[in-house]
């Protein structure tokens, strides 16, 4: 990639392990694998040193755009050749500019979709389809260059990335944000990831920001695949190994985190998450002790091979973990590896405390001021063999915990925050600690706490909070956000009038009769109507070899209207009433007679279409 915003990754995906326990904090793994690590070039390095010595490496095929040749490609496949990891990646860019906008628009293909030139999904999809078949076939030259005993066979088996950056064309950014656009750039996407399964590349992934994502896409989780993401952006290998553990845009899994390294775009292969899991069970049950090892991140069946821990704790191939038999009171930890059968790793660890009681929910609660005198609650520990006495240290006289762990109040609690903390302990000597915080009197706001309306009903508005954990009627008492929107005593909210498009934020504080309180906050997005534009009538018909001018008659042409047709013919919009549109209408020499189609497109996205007549 030419910027820590532009690239394409590697799909090494290390598992990042789970136990069905009580899971501890997620730490990465200091002692990092020879591949872990990377760099992706492109045509920017053409003229520049390559990294050094790099873990794995990643290549882009294209020259920036869809339907381009690196033309230092095969150079710097050779680079990656020589990596730790022998296996290169490829990336390519991804792009959907619409039939206005594209040489290489579709028109008249048959398969995989079948494709008139429109704008539409079916031409989209062909467009990517095709783009993906050219990036594919960069890919082969270069490794035929390269002296590839089977250059087709290689470029099937090495990994790829599609590039899906807002820095190339799509038709989001070209016509406006809508359902529509939206769905079509997708399509595109749809239609690379399509092509190059096709092909018989099993591994195929998404190089961009959620940021960047939710610009082009409209992310319509029932159509697009879940496939793995590669996320740019981070400063270092420390965060890289930290953002392993972030949300991905797609639904699949984060597979590589590209960050600055030695003034290139390095690349970290996600995985080498610990997450160290602890447990307990009591001296008595050690020696019948099992417990299950899951993966996530994985694909399909995972192997644990345990590299310490043993003889006391056994870890299956299948992570199952059992006990040599009973095991004095103390710490034991298992760790290994794990992998599935598409080459991702991870590590696990297990911690199991013997003899040391582990304190399970409830650790906080909530209550009213009114129902604090009567508060009670059960404290519960796991690991335990017989009957557990608590002994408390700290909490009284607020909250008082009796020996067998029931928590209780000493009478009736103002508003605010009360902590009891102790130890616990069995017949056979297993023991551990407790605490319990309750919070008395704090109400919590449910939603509503957004709200969106057009301007034209912004006058109208209206809305009803509420809180919970409260007793009886609660009051209100706007401290933000007046006289635009106005919150009454009763939590209603109403505005003071017609509202200009913007964004209105209210906040205040509530209370009942009994004293609980709290506060509250809401936010309020006025936006304008869509103008939704309609094509009744056209005069005038356009001339293959000639400029002609039309004018479309109909309304709601305001918002910066844009016109297009099928490949081949431009529109450009001269003048706009918002009742008729005056077009200049190009179309190249030689073009077919016939009747076509014009879309209207506002900057809003809203879009309609007229068909008209080429003689």
């Amino acid at each position: 990639m030419h910027s820590l915003l532009t690239k394409s990754s590697f799909v090494v995906v290390m598992a990042a392990v789970i136990l069905l326990a009580t899971t501890g904090p997620a730490m990465a793994d200091t002692s990092l694998a020879p591949t872990a690590t990377g760099f992706d070039i492109s045509f920017p390095q053409c003229t520049e040193p390559l990294p050094p010595s790099p873990g794995f490496g990643v290549v882009g095929v294209n020259g920036g755009t869809t339907f381009s040749v690196n033309q230092c490609l095969a150079r710097e496949l050779a680079w990656a050749n020589g990596a730790a990891n022998a296996t290169p990646a490829f990336y390519a860019n991804t792009e959907n500019p619409g039939p206005a906008n594209a040489t290489n628009w579709p028109t008249n293909q048959q398969t995989p979709r079948e494709c008139s030139g429109a704008n539409s999904v079916a031409c989209s999809y062909d467009y990517g389809w095709n783009a993906a078949r050219l990036a594919f076939a960069n890919a082969v030259n270069a490794e035929r260059a390269d002296g590839a005993s089977s250059p087709t066979a290689s470029a099937i088996a090495a990994p790829w990335w599609l590039d899906v950056e807002t820095g190339n064309k799509w038709e989001t950014l070209e016509y406006g944000r809508s359902t529509a656009t939206g769905t079509y750039d997708e399509s595109s996407i749809e239609g690379m990831i399509a092509s190059f399964q096709n092909i018989g590349i099993a591994s195929v992934g998404v190089y961009s920001t959620s940021q960047q994502w939710n610009v082009i896409t409209v992310r319509t989780e029932s159509t697009f695949p879940s496939v793995p993401v590669w996320i740019p952006g981070f400063g270092s290998l420390a965060t890289a190994e930290v953002g392993c553990g972030l949300v991905s845009f797609t639904g699949g899994r984060v597979a590589l985190i590209q960050y600055g390294s030695l003034g290139y775009d390095g690349d970290y292969a996600c995985g080498l998450l610990n997450t160290p899991i602890t447990t307990s069970v009591s001296v008595a049950g050690s020696a019948t002790f099992t417990n299950q090892i899951v993966s996530t991140n994985n694909d399909g069946a995972v192997t644990y091979v345990q590299t310490s821990g043993s003889p006391e704790l056994s870890v299956s191939g299948s992570g199952l973990i059992t006990t040599s038999g009973t095991l004095a009171p103390g710490t034991y930890v298992a760790t290994g590896t794990t992998s599935d059968p598409n080459a991702d790793v991870g590590t696990f660890s297990l911690t199991l405390e013997v003899g040391v009681l582990i304190q399970s929910v409830p650790t906080t609660a909530a209550v009213k001021v009114s129902g604090s005198q009567s508060y009670h609650d059960q404290l519960n520990v796991t690991g335990s063999d017989g009957a557990v006495t608590y002994v408390q240290t700290s909490g009284t006289p607020a909250l008082i915990v009796g020996a067998s762990g029931l928590v209780s109040t000493s009478g009736a609690l103002t508003v605010g925050s009360y902590v009891a903390k102790g130890t616990t302990s069995d017949p056979v000597g297993d023991e551990g600690t407790f605490t319990l915080t309750v919070k008395v009197g704090a109400l919590v706001q449910r939603d509503p706490l957004t709200a969106t309306v057009l301007t034209t009903n912004s006058t109208s508005f209206s809305n009803q909070l509420a809180v919970g954990a409260n007793l009886g009627a609660v009051t209100y008492v706007e401290t933000r956000g007046l006289p635009a929107v106005i919150v009454s005593t009763s939590g209603l909210i109403t505005t003071s009038g017609a509202l200009p498009k913007g964004t209105y934020r209210v906040a205040g504080t509530v209370s009942d009769a009994t004293g609980d309180v709290g506060t509250f906050t809401f936010t309020l997005s006025v936006t304008t109507p869509p103008i939704v534009p309609t094509a009744t009538s056209i005069i005038g018909y356009a001339v293959a070899g000639r400029t002609r001018t039309l004018t479309i008659h109909g309304t709601g042409f305001y918002g910066d209207p844009r016109v297009t047709s099928h490949l081949g013919t431009t529109a450009v919009v001269t003048r706009d009433t918002g009742q008729a549109l005056v077009v200049r209408v190009t179309v190249r020499s030689r073009s077919r007679n016939g009747v076509f189609t014009f879309t209207i497109v506002l900057a809003d996205g809203e879009a309609c279409q007229i068909r008209y007549n080429q003689r």
